[in-house]
């Protein structure tokens, strides 16, 4: 069986690595490739990448490319993972003989991509809740990360793409009362706006944003890191989390994705309150050397697997033959 994933973004980040853990974990039983960005194609290492420039999601020219692609190459399964790649895959299914396979990651998902898929995994189950049918596979924390306990006598951290629904602005404006070091690690259009938020709030020799970090990379941040911080709006997982927790790094942040699933409820805020981030930090960031992940981290191992993961979603797969 051969299965071609669809990413349309230009950065290797949370979706993009999962990705990556997937078609690797199930590389024996299945045909993988992932049809991807130029910029992307050098970061799959060991799994079959095709570069394809992808226009807009209303785009006849990528519509037809991709299908020409799926029939010459007799391609059974086309997954798309994220809401661009979900709705140029919508039209799949009326060009060619691939079934559908979408994954929500996030909460920005359309309706007209989900009716025509063949089957649907969202990450977590809140965005589920109206979708018949659909199958929770939630995130997972990656192996290849050893899980060295970090020593916590480095700074604090947040992790993730420098965009608004990150909240990261909030983030650094609740920052303004804490005398603790701050890391944004990540890469994104609001860079230049969130280093001049910390330059006009006099921030500067409290919090930095960091970038060009790979995922390999990023495990020598999490050695010393004395807490992570999700200040997100809305999120499917996140990822990060469960790689934190892995580290045993307490972890503190906003009731998004699956969260409040993990984290204890006194440990998070409202998401887009900055009132509420704000209380929140001011009263935790104290506390952060207390925080034992221990039992934190065994559930995960329980429950976050890779392994369980990747044999669902071949069970989708095998399903659909």
């Amino acid at each position: 069986m051969k299965v071609a994933h669809l990413i349309t973004s230009k950065i290797f980040a949370g979706i993009e690595q999962h990705v990556f853990e997937l078609a690797q974990a199930t590389r024996l039983e299945i045909d993988h490739i992932i049809l991807c960005d130029k910029a992307l194609s050098t970061s799959f290492v060991d799994v079959s990448t095709h570069a394809m420039k992808i226009g807009s999601r209303r785009s006849p020219v990528s519509i037809i490319k991709l299908a020409w692609y799926l029939t010459k190459n007799k391609i059974n399964i086309l997954h798309c993972h994220g809401a661009k790649a979900s709705s140029i895959g919508r039209w799949i299914g009326r060009l060619t003989q691939a079934k559908l396979v979408i994954t929500i990651h996030g909460h920005k998902t359309h309706q007209s991509s989900v009716k025509h898929a063949d089957a649907i995994i969202g990450v977590n189950r809140t965005m589920l809740k109206d979708i018949p049918n659909a199958v929770f596979i939630p995130n997972w924390f990656n192996p290849s990360h050893l899980g060295q306990p970090s020593s916590r006598t480095g700074p604090v951290i947040a992790v993730g793409r420098l965009e608004k629904v990150k909240g990261f602005d909030l983030l650094i404006k609740s920052w303004v009362n804490i005398n603790e070091e701050l890391n944004i690690i990540g890469s994104g259009q609001e860079e230049l706006s969130l280093k001049a938020l910390i330059k006009s709030l006099k921030l500067s020799d409290r919090v930095s944003i960091l970038t060009g970090y790979s995922y390999s990379s990023i495990e020598e941040i999490y050695k010393n890191a004395s807490g992570l911080i999700v200040s997100s709006l809305r999120e499917g997982g996140p990822r990060v989390v469960l790689e934190a927790i892995n580290h045993e790094i307490p972890v503190i942040g906003t009731k998004v994705g699956i969260i409040p699933e993990i984290i204890p409820i006194e440990c998070l805020a409202e998401p887009g309150d900055q009132n509420s981030l704000r209380l929140l930090l001011e009263e935790m960031i104290p506390l952060l050397p207390q925080l034992d992940v221990k039992a934190l981290k065994i559930s995960m191992l329980e429950n976050f697997s890779l392994s369980s993961a990747a044999n669902l979603t071949n069970k989708i797969y095998l399903s659909l033959k």
